[in-house]
């Protein structure tokens, strides 16, 4: 593989917060952002559930578009040159809405709309990078999800999600295809397992 094109390392901890200045200038950088997932091919049946869902908790360089890697596994770094056209925890939630619409949801919008709703999906963004060992690349992804009902602000369930896609190789091009490979298997996955929730929970409200 090439050799990465990269900035300074960085710990990859939670003293993230005080490495931006590592970002290349914004005009000499490539814009990337996470290619479309492929529509259903089976209609779901709607599941009229209003659910409001919250942008993802993200930390350090976590919450910037910075496009991160990392090549040994106490190591995190990120691409000169290149950067996302939004954070991460932005692009992602519009794509889990998304999928939750498509698995059948047909009320669920932004926490941030201003609309009622009888649930809320929050998260917070645990992993975003690439992974690389030795010749062998990998998109990671990890979320952390947690459903709660807004009139008793009760938690009904959590769970932690995570998803991976081989890069063909290390450039930042191929880092954001492998990115959006894995961010399609993650939001299905909460997706499927949100409306399940859903279902239970409005089962338990309902009189026996």
């Amino acid at each position: 593989m090439r050799r990465i094109r990269l900035a300074a390392p960085l710990l990859a901890t939670l003293l993230l917060g005080a490495c931006a200045s590592v970002i290349a200038p914004r005009g000499s950088q490539e814009v990337f952002q996470l290619p479309p997932s492929a529509p259903p091919t089976l209609s779901a049946t709607p599941l009229p559930i209003s659910l409001a869902v919250a942008l993802p908790g993200a930390e350090g360089l976590l919450d910037s578009p910075a496009l991160l890697v990392s090549p040994q596994p106490d190591q995190l770094q990120v691409y000169a040159g290149a950067r996302w056209a939004e954070r991460p925890a932005v692009m992602l939630r519009q794509r889990l809405l998304r999928a939750l619409i498509d698995a059948g949801l047909t009320r669920a919008v932004p926490a941030d709309s201003g609309v009622l709703t009888r649930y809320t999906l929050q998260s917070d963004l645990a992993e975003f990078r690439l992974r690389v060992d030795g010749a062998h690349a990998a998109a990671q992804i990890a979320l952390q999800v947690r459903l709660l009902d807004n009139a008793s602000r009760q938690l009904i369930a959590q769970q932690r999600f995570s998803a991976s896609a081989v890069a063909s190789s290390d450039q930042a091009a191929a880092a954001a295809q492998a990115f959006g490979t894995a961010s399609t298997t993650l939001q299905n996955a909460v997706a499927a397992w949100t409306v399940r929730q859903l279902r239970a929970a409005e089962a338990m409200r309902k009189p026996q």
